[in-house]
């Protein structure tokens, strides 16, 4: 077992201990919406939580560390969670006894840190960043590429609207053993503000809702607003399902009835999400 996949394991291990504590303490367990899942979207579930407990339904979120869109899928089927939050639809097998709503949209975009003098990105830019052959400012700044493993939703959606770029991510982390690449959201957006240099993707929502120290970049040539996004000039754009069981019981559809309220709306909108379909 590799460190990456160690490291993986751990991080599930953690989260699933967390939960199994949550639930063992008098009055949490079948009151409280636990919540898992895609780590881009966990800082807005917080967000979203803190208010519902705010609201007239009540309830007590809580939020696990990240388990990723297929474990927190899986985690939901075998009800160790009540909802989980995923980039990508289930697929016709996950159907079964689990339902999916779109619930939001976030764009990908090019992130570094907040004092780093690069104001734009373009792909060819990105490329050479990722074969390590390309510096910063006049001082020459080596620029590193955070990356995602081949099978995150990240690098698929990257490599839909730019194969050139998933080719050589591929290429790169098939022939050097130095590639940087971060297993979870959170882990990548820690090293983009970590590491002097740092170059990688990250999703508006994750930057927004977790405060995180980084700047956002045009890329080719192209902000990530709303606007761009509405009118589909910015390719990039990830979209956020809410998962459950088939037939939730009602605190959980209670939770399910908030997400469209006008306080919801306004905290998706300014977390970083944009209206489902509309980009407004």
């Amino acid at each position: 077992m590799s460190c990456k996949t160690k490291s993986y394991f751990n991080t599930l291990l953690i989260a699933l201990t967390v939960f199994g504590c949550l639930t063992s303490q008098p009055g949490i367990a079948g009151e409280s919406i636990v919540i898992g899942g895609s780590g881009n979207a966990l800082g807005t579930m917080r967000l979203l939580g803190a208010a519902y407990g705010e609201s007239d339904s009540g309830g007590k979120i809580i939020v696990l560390p990240s388990l990723g869109s297929s474990g927190g899928i899986k985690a939901v089927a075998k009800a160790a969670i009540d909802i989980s939050v995923s980039v990508r639809p289930l697929t016709a097998s996950e159907k079964v006894g689990l339902n999916s709503i779109e619930f939001a949209q976030s764009p990908l975009v090019v992130a570094v840190r907040s004092d780093n003098p690069l104001s734009s990105m373009s792909k060819e830019e990105f490329i050479k960043i990722v074969r390590g052959k390309f510096r910063i400012g006049e001082k020459g700044l080596r620029a590193r590429a955070i990356l995602r493993p081949l099978h995150d939703a990240e690098i698929v959606l990257i490599g839909k609207a730019f194969p050139e770029i998933a080719e050589a991510i591929a290429q790169e982390m098939s022939a050097r053993k130095d590639v940087t690449i971060a297993l979870t959201a959170q882990e990548s957006a820690n090293l983009i503000e970590k590491i002097p240099g740092a170059v990688g993707f990250s999703t508006l929502n994750l930057i927004r809702s977790e405060d995180r120290h980084v700047k956002v970049l045009p890329f080719e040539g192209i902000a990530p607003s709303a606007e761009n996004i509405a009118n589909g000039t910015y390719p990039l754009v990830m979209k956020f399902y809410l998962v459950t069981r088939a037939n939730p019981p009602a605190r959980i559809r209670r939770f399910l009835q908030f997400v469209p309220s006008e306080r919801a709306q306004q905290l998706l909108k300014e977390s970083g999400n944009f209206d489902v379909g509309q980009g407004k």
